[in-house]
């Protein structure tokens, strides 16, 4: 029985490691591009760069992990099933559940796995994500800005005709700007010909600036040789300081969770919200061994081995799971469901859907 464990286990150990770099790999697609600009035109720190790949690959695993374990148990037991060995050891008196055995294990591990990372590793890496682009983006704050596309800078609005990417030089500046001292109906407009960052400073060269009363004229002009504006950058000060969700930890959304049930007068809306993260963070990890019990008995029903039919139907299950864990959290979040009712309902229908097609062919 040990022999017939690892010759299972090598057979789906080896294609989970191909299917893993790739399904990364084609995740990884979406981002590298902007990592390529980073490099090549912002000139961005390869060492940075190279954070910013390390801390963003295990937001990918989520999704990755599962696939790629539903990947290499159809395509190793299509395998088995359309070679015959699957009959032959039914006909020596083994189980469907022990030839499932090293599958099952496997995904338990792989689970375990999936459970450390979304309870803190992955909102870790997020956050130093975050902490590792804003440096970035700090250090060159012209990565912020692209040429003839309007920039959000708080209380500004800039547009620029072009960028130097030699000397981050701005040409042809327009920028629109709404005092917060005062409720104005028009923005000030700052035209100038030059204009370059420095850290959380625009000089500008060679301004022209024009303010507009109520009644839709001009009431002040001013022209200058040089201006300096003091801004703070796109991303502000405390939204740095500020955790989104997806850079809490399970610890945290559950304390966020009990403070807000605990007020006087409880935000019903961001509670929902709060549980909704809470147990979504828990039924994907376990979806992974899910992935691994619906794999075995629909592999043998299929009796294929060609990489690309059990690529599809990875696909196509692992695509339904998520539409309907995107469809329970939107209903969560509405109050049409209980939250933990909408977001364990996919791994619920998943689990029915694996039993039945076990209990099929166990009696087959």
């Amino acid at each position: 029985m040990k022999i017939l464990n690892r010759y299972i286990l090598k057979e789906i150990g080896n294609t989970f490691i191909f299917g893993f770099i790739f399904f990364n790999f084609i995740l990884f697609i979406g981002i590298i591009f902007d990592l390529t600009e980073l490099i090549f035109i912002e000139n961005a720190p390869l060492a940075e760069v190279g954070k910013l790949v390390l801390f963003k690959i295990p937001s990918f695993f989520d999704i990755v992990i599962p696939v790629s374990l539903l990947f290499a148990s159809l395509l190793s037991f299509g395998r088995l099933s359309a070679d015959g060995e699957i009959i032959a050891m039914r006909s020596s008196g083994i189980s469907l559940f022990h030839i499932a055995g090293p599958l099952l294990s496997f995904a338990f591990f792989l689970t375990l796995g999936s459970l450390l990372f979304s309870f803190s590793l992955t909102p870790w890496c997020n956050q130093h994500y975050k902490k590792t682009y804003r440096k970035i983006i700090l250090q060159r704050p012209t990565i912020q800005v692209k040429e003839r596309i309007i920039t959000s800078l708080k209380e500004r609005k800039l547009y620029t005709y072009h960028i130097n990417r030699k000397n981050y030089q701005m040409q042809e500046i327009v920028l629109y700007e709404f005092p917060s001292e005062v409720n104005y109906i028009f923005p000030q407009i700052t035209l100038a010909q030059q204009g370059k960052f420095e850290e959380e400073i625009l000089k500008l060269r060679k301004v022209t600036f024009y303010r507009f009363g109520n009644n839709y004229r001009i009431y002040r002009r001013g022209r200058f040789d040089s201006q300096m504006i003091y801004l703070t950058p796109q991303v502000p000060e405390e939204a740095a300081v500020k955790k989104s969700t997806s850079e809490l930890s399970l610890w945290e959304i559950g304390q966020k969770l009990n403070s807000e049930k605990t007020k006087p007068k409880p935000d019903e809306e961001k509670i929902r919200k709060l549980a909704v993260n809470f147990h979504g963070r828990i039924a994907i990890p376990l979806a992974t061994f899910l992935m691994g019990l619906i794999a075995v008995p629909l592999a043998i029903k299929i009796k294929r081995e060609e990489k690309s039919i059990n690529l599809g139907i990875s696909l196509v299950i692992v695509v339904a799971y998520y539409v309907l864990f995107l469809t329970g959290r939107f209903l969560g979040r509405g109050g049409l469901l209980p939250p933990y009712l909408a977001m364990w309902l996919p791994n619920i229908l998943l689990s029915a859907a694996g039993i039945w097609l076990s209990t099929r062919y166990t009696e087959a």
